[in-house]
């Protein structure tokens, strides 16, 4: 798992410029400071994963306003994500799955959840 260690990004193409990794007091980017970083600037940030702790995306109450001020982090399909920046999350939430597989592939399930989301955002800001 050494290969993990190191910091990557990946997005889109052409999207690298719209995303911003926090860094660590040498200037690293790392996951775990991009976390208290959004915490910092109010964001709700909840953590991907499939553990004892996380609660179903559907039973997960969601910031009641219009600022959309919510972030989720998501683990790579092998290891997940990391413990510290789970500890660092506000909540762990997870897709409801059914059948022999406990998980989908984590571009599924970015898609499911980052729509599921808008969907609630929009009706948020509608009332």
């Amino acid at each position: 798992f050494e290969h993990f260690a190191h910091c990557s990004l990946k997005t889109a193409m052409g999207a690298a410029e719209y995303v911003s990794l926090g860094e660590d007091e040498e200037g690293v980017s790392t996951t775990l400071q991009t976390v208290l970083d959004l915490k910092s600037k109010g964001y709700k940030v909840f953590g991907v994963e499939t553990t004892e702790n996380a609660t179903s995306l559907w039973d997960t109450p969601m910031p009641h306003d219009d600022t959309g001020s919510i972030a989720y982090v998501f683990g790579n399909e092998l290891i997940g994500v990391d413990v510290q920046v789970l500890h660092e999350c506000d909540g762990i939430v997870c897709l409801p799955t059914y059948g022999i597989k406990n998980s989908l592939n984590v571009a599924t399930c970015v898609g499911i959840i980052v729509w599921d989301t808008l969907r609630l955002l929009q009706k948020v800001t509608r009332n």
